[in-house]
């Protein structure tokens, strides 16, 4: 019988700590933008309750139109690291709000890499961005291990070409790992 306890007890305890989530999270979030879209693949570690570090991926595309006759396609491949910190938790609810930002690095192509614009009103070249990027994250917990995020995203490049400043919008969901 002390058998049997013992072994019910093993179970409920391993039952417990699977349904646990680690400190690592991973998120997939399609973007809105200006005259295109994108997509952000984020990495997350959690380091307490109320903050956690952030490294993502985002590529974005889109066109510009610099008058009524002509457009030509642009994208901006960006690495980010950020740290953010929460803002407003309703934890019984599922429900938190983080603000964060960092450095941001990454590679503007513009035209196709083609440096001939069919008009002289532009000069923009394909090139390395640096900058940095703030965010506002809304995280609305489905289930124990998937959330549903709401971001909205700027970014400013100090010498990018052509435009140095971005605002992604995008819902999207993440995976905390178990």
């Amino acid at each position: 019988m002390t058998h049997m306890g013992l072994v019910l007890l093993c179970l409920m305890l391993s039952q417990d700590l699977l349904s646990q989530r680690t400190n690592y999270a991973m998120g997939l979030v399609p973007n809105y933008k200006t005259d295109g879209y994108g997509v952000t693949l984020g990495f997350n570690y959690t380091r307490s309750a109320t903050d956690y570090l952030q490294a993502s991926l985002v590529a974005a595309f889109s066109k510009e139109q610099p008058n009524s006759g002509v457009e030509f396609p642009y994208e901006d491949y960006v690495f980010n690291l950020g740290y953010f910190t929460t803002v407003l938790s309703v934890p019984r609810k599922g429900i938190f709000f983080y603000f964060g930002g960092g450095p941001s690095v990454g590679y503007k192509n513009i035209n196709k890499g083609s440096v001939e614009f069919p008009f002289d009103a532009l000069h923009a070249e394909s090139g390395f961005i640096y900058g940095g990027y703030a965010s506002f994250e809304m995280d609305f917990f489905l289930s124990d291990a998937f959330s549903l995020i709401v971001s909205t995203t700027g970014y400013y490049h100090f010498n990018s070409d052509l435009n140095d400043s971005m605002l992604l919008l995008g819902v999207g969901l993440r995976y905390y790992f178990k």
